[in-house]
C-alpha cells in the first residue's frame, strides 16, 4: 500500500514541475507594449520594449531598453531625479525629467486596455 502511494505522489510531484516549468519557458514578456518618449510635448519616438537598445537624446539623456525594462542611464539635469526613478516595465507606468522636459512612458497596444474600472 505504502509503495502505491508514494508511485502516485511521485507522478503528481513530476507532473505540477512540468506544468510550473512550461508556463515559465512559454511565459511572453511584454507583448505589444511600446515605450513613448515626449519632449516639450512633441512625440520624439516611439519604440519596442521588447528590443534591447540604447536611446540618446541631444547629448543630455541616455535612456536604456533592457531586459524588457526602461530607464534612465545619464542625465544632465542638476538633481538627477530622473534616474534615481528606477526601471518601469508596466503600462501606464513613467519617467519624468522636469529640466528637460521629458517624459518616458510605457504604454500598451492602440486599443488596448491597460486597466478595467467597475
Amino acid at each position: 500500500m505504502m509503495k502505491k502511494t508514494l508511485k502516485y505522489d511521485l507522478i503528481i510531484i513530476i507532473t505540477v514541475i512540468v506544468v510550473i516549468v512550461c508556463l515559465f519557458l512559454f511565459q511572453k514578456s511584454n507583448p505589444g507594449y511600446h515605450v513613448k518618449i515626449t519632449i516639450d510635448r512633441e512625440l520624439y519616438g516611439i519604440y519596442d520594449l521588447n528590443h534591447d537598445q540604447t536611446i540618446n537624446i541631444n547629448d543630455e539623456n541616455i535612456i536604456i531598453i533592457k531586459n524588457y525594462e526602461v530607464y534612465m542611464d545619464q542625465a544632465t539635469c542638476p538633481d538627477k531625479t530622473c534616474i534615481q526613478q528606477g526601471h518601469i516595465s508596466k503600462a501606464g507606468a513613467s519617467i519624468i525629467c522636469l529640466p528637460h522636459k521629458l517624459i518616458i512612458e510605457i504604454t500598451g497596444e492602440e486599443g488596448e486596455l491597460d486597466d478595467k474600472t467597475y
